[in-house]
């Protein structure tokens, strides 16, 4: 059975079963979300080594500042899950977070676990989140000015209905 170069088999990942996946312009699905997922990493580099201030934030602590912010409290494990992280490298970044001259969160005993640790932003935390976000921001914003006004309603237009997906709202 023949296929158009527009099509492709992708097998359902439970079921075994074979699904096509076709597109008007020709890009096969995972190659796209290949370039999404180069795309916003690129977006995400973190500052280098050699031109990072003391005390800036390090990738990983601004990321757990970022999931932070999105809860009020969280346990150290869970934090840690949704980095990815193993636990020594999640002590690390918990003890970078509180040793500061200004601590960015404070971790205290779970009330209804004492063996978990509680962990929330301070006030501290939620400035160097906005100021390290706000660097970002104004990067792609830079970036994002130089497209013309017709993509920028498309790009707008896209990542409203990825939202939608990602948060199970909607369907595209």
């Amino acid at each position: 059975m023949g296929q158009s170069p527009r099509q492709r088999d992708v097998r359902h990942p439970v079921e075994g079963r074979v699904v096509m996946i076709a597109s008007e312009t020709g890009i096969a699905v995972e190659d796209l979300a290949n370039r999404v997922v180069e795309t916003i990493a690129q977006l995400g580099v973190p500052i280098p080594r050699a031109r990072r201030r003391h005390g800036d934030l390090k990738e990983d602590e601004f990321l757990t500042l970022s999931i932070l912010h999105q809860h009020e409290t969280l346990i150290v494990g869970d934090i840690q899950r949704q980095l990815g992280v193993l636990p020594a490298q999640m002590s690390r970044i918990i003890r970078s977070l509180e040793d500061r001259d200004q601590p960015l969160i404070a971790c205290r005993i779970n009330p209804q676990d004492k063996r978990k640790i509680d962990v929330v932003l301070t006030p501290a935390g939620v400035q160097a989140h906005q100021d390290h976000q706000a660097g970002r921001v104004q990067a792609v914003a830079g970036l994002l000015s130089r497209l013309p006004e017709e993509d920028l309603d498309d790009l707008q237009r896209l990542l409203e209905k990825i939202h939608d997906l990602i948060i199970g709202q909607g369907s595209v």
